[in-house]
């Protein structure tokens, strides 16, 4: 038995002094602590197939909606690489005042922008000319934001401009048109 002082064998669960053991405690949560962050601090990560299609089926599911619901995933543009941007037109029939039902996910604020269009003909296609903003908040996600609009006659419908400065493009909008003070 050579090599060990008592003339024991060593074994794995012999006491260890208990200094010895606090600077190994001690990292241990250090080195976690630092995995975790990693993996959290990186966006890289792809983002899965189907992202948001529930939360968002259920979202439109909840909202009242007169005009139907419409929404998207924010995501990084060649115009501005610093937000995550979503738009989105209704082309809907709409004059006077109506409300526009506003909630988001996976980030703290989103900024909402609503515009009125026309459509102009545009060779084969047509071309939406954004007339006037109509309203704007910034949506704390997981709650809903009410955003009061008042569309002028000619208008052939409305353009819905969502950022966020969250670059993950995980952030997700969902909104709904309703006539002026419907019930959530």
């Amino acid at each position: 038995m050579t090599g060990s002082p008592n003339g024991l064998r060593p074994r794995h669960d012999q006491h260890v002094h208990p200094s010895r053991r606090r600077p190994v405690a001690a990292l241990i949560p250090v080195i976690a602590g630092t995995i975790a962050l990693t993996g959290c601090s990186s966006h890289e990560d792809a983002v899965p197939k189907n992202y948001g299609h529930q939360w968002m089926s259920q979202m439109s599911s909840q909202l009242p909606s007169d005009f139907g619901g419409v929404g998207g995933r924010l995501v990084l543009g060649d115009d501005n690489p610093k937000k995550a941007t979503a738009s989105i037109s209704l082309q809907y029939d709409l004059e006077g005042p109506y409300d526009i039902l506003a909630v988001c996910r996976s980030t703290e604020t989103v900024h909402l922008t609503i515009h009125a269009f026309t459509a102009t003909k545009d060779g084969s296609g047509q071309s939406l000319d954004t007339k006037e903003r109509l309203g704007e908040a910034d949506i704390n996600c997981g709650t809903t934001t009410r955003i009061p609009i008042d569309v002028p006659r000619g208008r052939n419908g409305i353009t819905l401009d969502a950022s966020t400065d969250d670059r993950s493009e995980r952030t997700l909008f969902e909104t709904s048109v309703v006539t002026r003070g419907a019930k959530v």
